[in-house]
């Protein structure tokens, strides 16, 4: 079984679907970071660590406490593109990272089509996105993998988990 690792990605990509398949059939902690406020974060008791990690840009902490925990832990954030020091933070305490990326377009049609979030919210993180994409692939490495199909939908989590345990 992989260990806990933190993933991140263009919306609607999958990244809340993977961490939840993983807690009902991988065993799997799932700490959705957005949630409520990051009221997943204070379910496992990471909150403080977490917040560390923003404010001094080292996740020696956290990567100790999630270590501790009795189950993989699988952590998603969507995060503004000014904390990609936040994912090399984890990625030097030794938590594996993960980048979904997919079609600009398609991840759009998807967001519009789950609804509930005003379009213009996607249409900034995404051009936030697309500006940082040479430091995103820099950071993320070989761990990138696509969450959508040619057509625009997800992919089911299994395949996910599929790919990004033969990388």
């Amino acid at each position: 079984m992989k260990s806990s690792f933190f993933v991140s990605g263009v919306p609607c990509t999958g990244k809340t679907w993977l961490g939840n398949w993983l807690f009902e059939n991988e065993g799997f902690e799932h700490v959705d970071a957005e949630k409520n406020g990051g009221r997943d974060l204070d379910t496992v008791g990471i909150h403080h660590e977490w917040d560390s990690v923003a404010s001094e840009g080292r996740a020696d902490n956290l990567a100790r406490k999630i270590a501790a925990l009795p189950k993989p832990v699988v952590l998603n954030w969507g995060f503004p593109m000014s904390y990609l020091y936040f994912v090399r933070a984890l990625q030097v305490a030794g938590i594996e990272t993960w980048w979904i990326r997919a079609d600009p377009q398609l991840a759009r049609d998807a967001f519009i089509s789950r609804g509930g979030i005003n379009v213009a919210c996607f249409d900034r993180q995404i051009g936030d996105i697309n500006r940082n994409i040479a430091l995103i692939e820099l950071v993320f490495g070989t761990r990138i993998i696509d969450g959508l199909t040619t057509n625009g939908e997800q992919r089911h989590p299994s395949e996910l988990w599929s790919e990004m345990n033969q990388k």
